[in-house]
């Protein structure tokens, strides 16, 4: 019985989390507190600063894009479907193929609307 519960855990743990390396290389761009008021009121830089914290609030299995656009707003960037919520993050001197700054892209499952990932490009660094 104990090894079924702790298979069960594990397994919510590893599909139920954002990416762990994403959650890490988020850090590398701040700690700022994120709460969706902040979020609205801030600039490119100071939302950086906030996507620690907020992968460490909602788990991307947690979330679906709507949720996700409710919590940070219209997004501001792309990524390859309009289903994926995106958003420009960051500095002008940090470039990507979508354009300056990072790109937090929330991809979403087309079926259901869930996230099914988080990706951050170009990776913090």
């Amino acid at each position: 019985m104990k090894k079924i519960v702790f298979g069960m855990l594990a397994m919510v743990f590893l599909f139920g989390c954002s990416s762990s390396s994403v959650v890490e290389e988020a850090r590398l761009l701040g700690t700022k507190q994120f709460t969706p008021k902040a979020w609205a009121e801030g600039n490119r830089e100071q939302r950086a600063e906030m996507v620690f914290s907020f992968l460490s609030q909602h788990t991307a299995a947690s979330l679906s894009a709507v949720e996700v656009r409710q919590l940070l707003g219209e997004p501001t960037g792309y990524y390859d479907y309009d289903e994926n919520p995106a958003y420009i993050v960051g500095p002008d001197s940090v470039e990507s193929p979508y354009g300056k700054g990072y790109l937090l892209a929330f991809v979403a499952d087309k079926s259901n609307g869930r996230i099914t990932d988080v990706k951050i490009i170009p990776e913090p660094r």
